[in-house]
């Protein structure tokens, strides 16, 4: 059955707490409220601190670097997992449940598993933007009329999170870096974007009219009228959604009793069918409204080489005037 398949994990006996780092996103709240009610017997004491990226990964080596009880796990969109193995503060856990996910979702090192995916996309608002002027590449981003009415994550201010930061990164790699350029200068130039540090706030500000377009935003199903561009000369692009162990875990069995159950059948079937904005990491997991998603046909972002190239970025962004 499905919902003992995490109990058929070999954990030592669990302790009797557990504190858990991550977002703010309703579907992590959840996650907490479901794991309790799978493991009454354990009567664990769940610790939850939610926050943007950025504060966890400070809160984390500040923590660490005064020896002060840190997370046992950590939730967050990939590129802070990246940042935090690339720190050093990961601990190794292979769970034998990793058996049923593909590579993409699996670190050769051991020091974090992928839960869910966020497709990545711009999006616009039909009553602001007129159907021919929907852009069809991004060169065509940077046409002079869209002045104005583009807002977009900050790839400057960075205390909300680095989305937007990697998502160029990774357009530099799919244009090469001559026509990143070029393309760049035209959109910073021709249309002076305007950026927010948050990009919740962002599809906001489309959804209700004061942008037309807003870019880069993972397509969480909210209820508001924005549709999907769709740019030929970008692929389709996705971020993980990940877990990892601190090496500092004071509580790693109750982590890794954790780390299990969001990798279980139970778990990811019940974040495709009963909640929505993210979409199961384990192939073949029933979704509500019978959706597919095809991870052969995504380019997932960052790597970790492109964690390690931050400050390259950072004088290319400066160059063209990304704000």
């Amino acid at each position: 059955m499905p919902d003992t398949e995490a109990k058929n994990i070999a954990v030592k006996e669990p302790e009797r707490e557990l504190i858990v780092y991550g977002p703010f996103h309703s579907t992590f709240f959840n996650i907490l409220r479901s794991f309790r009610r799978r493991y009454p017997e354990y009567d664990i004491n769940l610790t939850y601190y939610g926050a943007h990226p950025g504060p966890t990964i400070s809160r984390i080596e500040q923590e660490v670097k005064n020896g002060m009880q840190t997370a046992d796990i950590v939730m967050q969109p990939h590129y802070a997992i990246l940042h935090l193995k690339e720190a050093g503060y990961l601990k190794r856990y292979s769970s034998d449940l990793l058996d049923a996910y593909p590579a993409q979702f699996r670190d050769e090192d051991n020091q974090w598993a992928g839960i869910a995916i966020e497709p990545t996309r711009t999006v616009y608002n039909p009553n602001i933007i007129e159907p021919d002027d929907v852009p069809s590449s991004w060169q065509d981003l940077a046409d002079p009329k869209l002045k104005g009415k583009i807002a977009m994550q900050s790839v400057v201010d960075r205390t909300d999170g680095l989305y937007s930061f990697y998502y160029f990164a990774t357009l530099l790699e799919i244009f090469g870096e001559r026509k990143w350029e070029r393309i760049m200068k035209d959109f910073t130039h021709n249309v002076e974007p305007k950026s927010f540090p948050c990009y919740h706030n962002l599809h906001k500000y489309i959804a209700r009219g004061e942008y037309g377009i807003g870019l880069p935003l993972p397509l969480i199903k909210v209820g508001w009228s924005v549709n999907t561009v769709n740019m030929e000369d970008v692929p389709n692009l996705a971020m993980q959604r990940s877990i990892a162990m601190l090496e500092n875990a004071q509580h790693p069995n109750a982590a890794k009793l954790f780390y299990n159950y969001l990798l279980s059948e139970d778990w990811q079937r019940k974040m495709g069918t009963e909640y929505e904005g993210l979409i199961p990491a384990r192939p073949n997991t029933k979704m509500k409204y019978g959706a597919r998603f095809n991870i052969e046909k995504i380019r997932f972002f960052p790597t970790e080489e492109n964690v390690r190239k931050m400050s390259t970025y950072e004088e290319k962004f400066q160059q063209v005037g990304l704000p």
